[in-house]
């Protein structure tokens, strides 16, 4: 039988060079490994043991199990386990149980404690090991947050080149028309009302018949460029795209920084450490749920950061209250997008209020719009009610509660238990609380320092929060200067789709305006709609709801719908804030609708992705149909000058300037003080 633990392995997994010192070192960890047998079926320690050694795989493999006996993981000949629990003295935090006979080496935890004392190479190592496991399952997270905003992930099978070549030779020949026989959109006469509409028809199929957002939209920016520009659309289409970048500079590095402070919260351990104070707190399953939900209202950094404190903390905790999945699953799956899509400072809003910004020059517009996001309002209420047990259980949901309390298991039939294993890291609670205060209130003070009255700079909260979290995180040694500044890479890495999205679809507004659809748009709602402007809110809803979820990414459609969305207030002189909120709400609930986010959030949530898809459903659909009433109400309401227009964010100053004057006057004299 081959041997898979020589000494040749143990010199290079600590590291271990050809000096006398650390050949001594060898020596004495060779000499203390003790090799021991397991048969199958038995246990080689049990979750909440004292740990007391770590263990190298010579023979076999090992299952890692949860405290329900579900498998996270295997592992064969060749590789470890129990290294980070002996080195810190924490009780085990996973059953590891023998899968036929198996052959381990055992490294008592004295010996390797011993080691960390005279060599703090070793313990620098372990480090960067459980970083690199944390990184691993982080690459995964990065891979649906890119599917999901537009980047896409490959199916795995291969196109046929017969395929792939009668694919672009349709879009070749649709171009080559486009050039031979378009008229000059800049022209005397106007386009012809389906040219000018063309565009949206290429994008919409394009979407459909690929599932390919991003690709879809450069497309058709390139098919405007060809509209306009004729032969000479690769020049124009490069300047549309620098014309992009350089007018919101600050909004594309908001998106950037806010990916690397995900990243980072990910690799500190901290995710993991709030599991186990949650552990110590919660009693009750509405606690469990609750304590959920209102740890998403202080975490509304990132959608998927959400989901992944809720994958690792709350799940285990919902499980263990005999919660089950499906209805675990809606709370923690739902109420991220509603509560992200509500924040300034999450992903989503910069997002948001980048493209807001871009086209319609209003900073504070995003706020006005949040207030008329009724679908956000109304699934946070749902996921509330559900967590108190209020809601009426129907159809999936009802049979997975009943299945729970006749003695049933926590998930449906079809699930698929298998997951990541625990990360190693465990970090401290303090380490996600404190950057997200400092984010908060830097933001808060940059803003108010920058307007002299209430305002917001997330652009300087988030500088200021990444140096904030360099100094906490490499002085207590949860990474080393060179870790973080490779995350600061990684964070950037997992930006680029919505960067890329948001630049595209600047573009493409841009090329629409140019060939003449705005103008067109407004004569023919102006034409056609008359008296009944106050309807327009909700039909841009439920167009909006339907283009997101059959485009599968809310990216995709925000760049489109927003700016479409303010000429049609601009026409008909009404309040652009509702049709944003409409926008936005339309976003949401398209998202909810398509299937694509399930098959991240399930597995995420431990449920099947249908099971999951099947009891949300129902709900989503009335959240959606009093959605629609909701702007058919504000509409009427508005447009009959019933209701005041929510206050700019500006006007808000009056108010706050008391309560913020005082910290302005001491934060202004300890500036002065250090600048003189």
């Amino acid at each position: 039988m081959e041997a898979h633990i020589t000494r040749e392995y143990i010199a290079g997994f600590f590291d271990l060079g050809s000096s006398k010192q650390e050949q001594d070192h060898l020596d004495f960890i060779m000499s203390h490994l003790a090799l021991k047998k397991y048969p199958h079926n038995s246990y080689i320690f049990h979750q909440g043991d004292t740990a007391d050694a770590m263990y190298f795989i010579e023979a076999g493999t090992v299952q890692v199990r949860g405290k329900n006996n579900e498998l996270f993981n295997e592992l064969g000949p060749g590789r470890y386990f129990g290294e980070y629990a002996a080195l810190t003295g924490d009780k085990r935090s996973a059953n590891i149980l023998a899968n036929g006979t198996v052959q381990v080496y055992e490294l008592d935890a004295k010996t390797l404690q011993t080691l960390i004392r005279n060599n703090p190479k070793i313990y620098r190592l372990f480090l960067k090991k459980a970083y690199d496991e944390a990184n691993e399952r982080y690459q995964k997270l990065v891979r649906a947050l890119n599917t999901k905003r537009g980047l896409g992930a490959s199916s795995g099978s291969r196109i046929k080149p017969q395929k792939l070549f009668l694919h672009y030779f349709a879009v070749f020949f649709i171009f080559y028309n486009l050039l031979l026989f378009c008229p000059d959109p800049q022209g005397p006469a106007p386009l012809h009302p389906l040219l000018m509409v063309s565009p949206i028809v290429f994008l919409v199929a394009y979407i459909i018949i690929t599932r390919r957002a991003l690709e879809a939209i450069v497309l058709s920016v390139l098919y405007l460029a060809v509209m306009l520009a004729k032969f000479n659309f690769v020049v124009f289409f490069c300047e549309h795209i620098v014309r992009a970048v350089t007018e919101v500079p600050e909004i594309i590095f908001m998106v950037f920084l806010m990916g690397v402070l995900t990243r980072l919260f990910t690799a500190s351990g901290s995710i993991n450490a709030l599991k186990y104070a949650a552990e110590r707190g919660i009693k009750t399953g509405k606690g469990t749920l609750l304590t959920s939900f209102f740890a998403t209202v202080l975490m509304a950094l990132d959608e998927y950061l959400c989901v992944l404190i809720h994958s690792s903390c709350f799940r285990p905790l919902a499980d263990n209250k005999r919660i089950a999945r499906e209805k675990s699953a809606m709370v923690m799956g739902m109420a991220p997008g509603a509560l992200c899509i509500l924040s300034p400072l999450s992903l989503t809003g910069i997002y948001l209020a980048g493209l807001i910004y871009k086209h319609s020059g209003d900073r504070s517009l995003f706020i006005r719009a949040a207030g008329f996001n009724f679908a956000a309002f109304l699934t946070a209420g749902f996921v509330v009610f559900l967590a108190l047990e209020m809601v009426p259980l129907a159809f999936s949901l009802k049979k997975a509660v009943l299945r729970v309390k006749e003695g049933g298991t926590l998930w449906s039939a079809d699930t698929e238990t298998s997951g990541e294993p625990e990360a190693a890291n465990r970090g401290r609670v303090i380490n996600l609380v404190l950057p997200v205060a400092v984010l908060i209130a830097a933001s808060i003070i940059a803003g108010t320092l920058e307007t002299g009255t209430f305002g917001v700079n997330v652009l300087s909260g988030l500088v200021i929060t990444l140096i904030f979290t360099f100094i906490l995180y490499c002085f207590q040694e949860y990474m080393t200067p060179e870790q973080y500044f490779k995350h600061i890479i990684y964070g950037f890495e997992s930006m680029l789709a919505p960067i890329v999205m948001f630049v595209m679809g600047a573009c493409f507004a841009a090329g629409m305006d140019e060939i003449g659809f705005s103008a067109w748009l407004n004569g023919m709602v102006n034409s056609t709609i008359g008296g009944q402007a106050w309807m327009l809110p909700a039909l841009v809803f439920g167009f909006c709801t339907l283009t997101g979820a059959l485009f599968d990414s809310p990216w995709a459609m925000y760049a489109i719908g927003i700016p479409i969305a303010l000429d049609l207030a601009a026409s008909v002189h009404s309040d652009p804030g509702i049709y944003m909120g409409a926008v936005c709400a339309a976003g949401l609930l398209g998202n909810e609708i398509a299937m694509g986010d399930i098959f991240f959030i399930g597995p995420m949530l431990g449920i099947n992705p249908m099971a999951y898809y099947r009891a949300k459903l129902p709900y989503v659909i009335l959240i959606a149909a009093l959605t629609f009433l909701g702007y058919l109400g504000a509409g009427y309401l508005l447009n009959t000058a019933a209701l005041p227009e929510l206050l700019p964010l500006e006007e808000w100053g009056p108010v706050f300037e008391r309560f913020t004057a005082p910290v302005q006057r001491h934060i202004q004299g300890i500036i002065d003080y250090f600048t003189f």
